[in-house]
């Protein structure tokens, strides 16, 4: 898979986020995760490890946070930055088709999962620093989606 440059003149990522969604009777749903300290819904997102990739990252953390399983679809849709323990970062953004979702997985016990539709979705995430990116991506997940 191609490395997607960071925007011109900016700081390369480090942290990547999936924006997790599936096509159920012919309608989009986005799958959020909460977080573990505040409950507030989000999307799955993490760390950058050394040797892997930002889509290699974005799908990691989908799986591990959220069980679900699928690709990356295409390149980051968009950045954004979050304070978080004391730093600020910036986490590229990545649409992810859903294939396959676990009815078990490693952080149930700490955040929950919910599947909703793309305007709960956008209610839910209001405020929140992925907002803006999120209504780009909602362009991307509609166009590679047959109608």
């Amino acid at each position: 898979m191609p490395r997607h440059p960071h925007p011109p003149g900016d700081r390369p990522p480090q942290q990547a986020a999936a924006i997790p969604f599936r096509v159920r009777e012919g309608e989009v749903e986005i799958c959020l995760i909460t977080t573990v300290r505040a409950g507030r819904w989000t999307v799955p997102k993490g760390f950058i490890d050394p040797g892997e990739t930002a889509p290699e990252t974005a799908v990691k953390e989908a799986r591990e946070e959220a069980g679900l399983h699928g690709r990356v679809a295409g390149g980051p849709v968009g950045y954004h930055d979050i304070a978080k323990e004391g730093g600020r970062y910036r986490v590229a953004v990545y649409v992810m088709h859903v294939d396959r979702v676990d009815d078990a997985w490693e952080e149930q016990s700490v955040r929950k999962r919910r599947w909703t539709t793309v305007r709960q979705a956008e209610k839910l995430l209001a405020g929140r620093p992925i907002e803006a990116v999120f209504r780009r991506a909602l362009t991307h997940i509609i166009s590679r989606e047959p109608s």
